[in-house]
């Protein structure tokens, strides 16, 4: 399987790393080939699959990579609210360095996320940068309050969910600060922030910003990172869930 490629640059790296969960829209947008749009009024998703992006799949930079090779795809991203969750850190390190997102359920206050509505092809694409890592499920999620900016309301969608849970610190998850969030319960932290943290509990002996770049070119070095996360996990817990494929 080939996945995208990270920058090789030194500077690249380190920018890329603090960075997830990238640039996202502030509104909805379309998806083409490469770029977003503007969503059309009347875009048609019959057919598409409403997939939750709870961190870089939101934005249209990480959705390029994805899709690089193949051009002229198109994929409708909507801005939701969801009610009764919040995006928090997850407890795994990605390969570029970065401590990504995982859904965690979070009663009584409600988080901004997108959903990109996918086809049959493109699940097929976004499949294996996702769940071939062995740290994320394809779920359906029932019994969801969740309303797009355009005023859809559905009660299920799928996603790609960590059964890992999320980090916890204190007992209480970290949520991203990149996300908005209302009625938020615990404390955010942007990327560099947990980064920061994860970089102490591992004993903080290198260098800052050479730890942050370490983990591109040493799996070993990303799973020892794993397991510092997940001594302190909080588990997924949302009682209307179905994984579909591992």
């Amino acid at each position: 399987m080939t996945l995208w490629a990270v920058p090789s640059a030194r500077g690249e790296r380190l920018a890329m790393a603090q960075a997830y969960p990238f640039e996202i829209p502030d509104g909805s947008y379309l998806f083409r080939d490469g770029v977003a749009e503007t969503l059309p009024a009347d875009v048609n998703l019959r057919g598409r699959t409403p997939v939750l992006a709870v961190g870089s799949n939101q934005s249209p930079h990480q959705l390029a990579r994805k899709f690089a090779l193949r051009p002229g795809t198109e994929i409708p991203v909507t801005r939701a609210w969801l009610e009764d969750f919040d995006l928090c850190y997850a407890t795994h390190v990605t390969r570029y360095g970065s401590v990504p997102s995982n859904l965690h359920a979070a009663p009584g206050m409600r988080v901004r996320l997108s959903i990109t509505w996918l086809d049959d092809a493109q699940l097929r694409v976004m499949h294996p940068t996702e769940i071939a890592g062995e740290n994320y499920v394809y779920a359906r999620l029932g019994k969801l309050a969740l309303e797009t900016a355009e005023s859809l309301r559905l009660d299920h969608a799928f996603a790609y969910v960590s059964l890992h849970g999320a980090t916890g610190i204190d007992g209480s998850p970290l949520g991203l600060a990149a996300m908005a969030a209302e009625r938020r319960p615990h404390r955010a932290l942007s990327q560099a922030g947990m980064l920061a943290l994860l970089h102490r509990r591992c004993g903080g002996g290198a260098a800052y910003e050479d730890f942050v770049v370490a983990p591109f070119d040493d799996p070993a070095e990303r799973r020892r990172r794993c397991a510092v996360l997940r001594e302190r996990t909080l588990p997924f817990a949302w009682p209307h869930f179905d994984i579909l494929e591992r």
